[in-house]
């Protein structure tokens, strides 16, 4: 034992705290009679009366709270008596009250690790719950359906056998109602309300019994009279049948003409009464059914609005994001400089795929960059690939697909051409300087052209030095399909009236001279 103020332990022969000085007499007291509620609760459980168990047990509670073998037996008697939540509250509340040692724990880790237990117990709340309404509103016979599923469920719940012993007792089903209450006094033997319903039960039983034997006993009082017998001669014998068949014909009659009308009539109007209410409901249901086929019409109209436009709206998304993806695949080769892809995909672009504004923003400004620097970014990847990576062969070939998407873009002509050059691929570099010579003879790189194309062709230089004399004449080397269109336009004769034009009647003298060769090097 503890002390109350200082949680000292106290000594069996003082009256007093050795600590702070309490006074413990009363305090002692107060434990000694929890304890002694405790043993009579305990005695009681085992003696099967759980009523009388619990109440004890309660007031050893009341008496000291911390009693926690008091409250852990009041929680296996609510568990015993079916109510496995008020048992689980108690050990619950032990196990609070002291954290070791505490068996509660067991009691606990049980019903959480048997979920099919709380379950059921649960479960029967739940239906006994319903049958107490079933039975308030007097529908008797569902509310002893719902009792007998609750002790199927869970057989030790006293609340369900008395409530089913009641309803049988109202509906004088006497026999069915003791054997009820004996199953729930097998369970709790002192249980008051079950005693006093046996009680009463067999009060009533007695009664019903004693009414029916006396019955029975003047019965058979009455058939134990002896009649005496007396004789009659043959004539009464003849009258009396007489009497019998007259008044069998007058019975006949009585009923034919009597009793078999309105016997007919009340018929009728209990069929006509049945007609109408057969026809009534007939109606009804058929109303009924107009109505449910409405309403199912409405809703298959619903359902075909609501698929058509989720297939629209698919499809529509569908379109969307392939319009998406297709400009993400144009941004992703140009991002990477990969220029020579984006400019396939962007030809397959279409402006109008889907009525997005965000998509048709996107294109615009794919097409800005497409169309007003794109040449620029391939001339400058081409510088790249052959001034930094000595790649010439790249450089060609991306100055021919700018050449491709520009044929007025002077500068990619030359550096094909040099690149060519370069490369000893002097068919192509000859074609190119041709080309650039025609295409701008006021470019700026005029001079550097001529001097390089008369360096490995000086024949070609000077054929086309010649060609002003005939305007409408094709260029020579014109391997490239583009290379003719500038050779049918009225401004390609112009080169001829150039004054640097006239100063090319010379262009063979520099061929003569060792250092001319030098530019085409560089």
């Amino acid at each position: 034992m503890k002390c109350y103020a200082c949680n000292c332990r106290l000594s069996p022969d003082r009256d007093t705290c050795p600590k702070c000085g309490a006074d413990i007499r009363l305090y002692r007291k107060i434990i000694y009679a929890s304890n002694q509620y405790y043993n009579l609760g305990l005695a009681r459980a085992k003696a099967r009366d759980l009523t009388g168990a619990a109440e004890c047990l309660r007031t050893s509670l009341q008496l000291y709270k911390k009693n926690i073998s008091a409250r852990n037996l009041l929680g296996l008697v609510y568990y015993e008596m079916g109510e496995a939540a008020l048992a689980l509250k108690e050990w619950v509340i032990s196990k609070n009250l002291r954290h070791r040692g505490n068996i509660a724990d067991d009691y606990i880790r049980d019903m959480r690790d048997n979920r099919q237990s709380l379950d059921s117990a649960d479960h029967s709340i739940r239906k006994f719950n319903q049958a107490l309404e079933y039975a308030k509103t007097g529908s008797k016979d569902m509310a002893v359906i719902q009792l007998k599923k609750v002790i199927n469920v869970n057989p030790r719940m006293i609340k369900a056998y008395q409530l089913l012993a009641l309803l049988y007792m109202e509906d004088q089903k006497y026999d069915q109602a003791l054997d009820v209450i004996d199953r729930c006094l097998e369970i709790d033997r002192g249980n008051p309300g079950a005693l006093s319903y046996k009680r009463e039960l067999e009060t009533t039983y007695k009664a019903s019994k004693k009414k029916n034997s006396i019955g029975v006993a003047g019965e058979l009082e009455r058939e134990e009279v002896i009649i005496p017998v007396r004789m009659r001669d043959y004539g009464s014998y003849l009258a009396a049948a007489a009497y019998v068949l007259v008044g069998f014909l007058l019975s006949l009659g009585v009923l034919y003409y009597v009793i078999m009308p309105g016997k007919e009539a009340q018929l009728d109007e209990k069929s006509q009464a049945k007609i109408q209410q057969y026809e009534d409901k007939y109606a009804s249901l058929n109303a009924d059914i107009t109505e449910l086929e409405d309403k199912l019409e409405k809703l298959q109209n619903e359902k075909d609005q609501d698929a058509e436009s989720y297939q629209h709206s698919s499809s529509e998304s569908e379109q969307l994001v392939n319009a998406y993806q297709a400009l993400l695949a144009v941004a992703k080769p140009f991002v990477e400089e990969d220029y020579a892809q984006a400019i396939d995909l962007y030809a397959a672009l279409d402006a109008n795929a889907v009525d997005d504004d965000t998509y048709k923003e996107m294109y615009q400004s794919i097409k800005e960059q497409m169309e007003n620097h794109l040449n620029d970014r391939i001339f400058e990847k081409a510088i790249w690939k052959r001034e930094h990576e000595g790649d010439r062969q790249a450089a060609i070939e991306l100055c021919q697909k700018i050449i491709e998407l520009d044929p007025s873009y002077s500068e990619a002509y030359f550096y094909v051409a040099v690149s060519a050059q370069e490369l000893n691929q002097n068919d192509l570099a000859i074609d190119m300087y041709t080309q650039y010579i025609q295409r701008f003879p006021v470019g700026p790189q005029i001079q550097d052209a001529r001097v390089n194309l008369n360096a490995i062709a000086p024949q070609v230089l000077r054929s086309l030095d010649a060609k002003p004399e005939v305007p409408n004449a094709a260029p020579e080397p014109a391997a490239d399909p583009n290379a003719a269109e500038p050779a049918a336009d009225p401004n390609a004769a112009e080169p001829a009236a150039d004054p640097n034009a006239a100063a090319d009647q010379n262009a063979a003298e520099p061929a003569a001279d060792p250092n001319a060769a030098e530019p085409a090097a560089n």
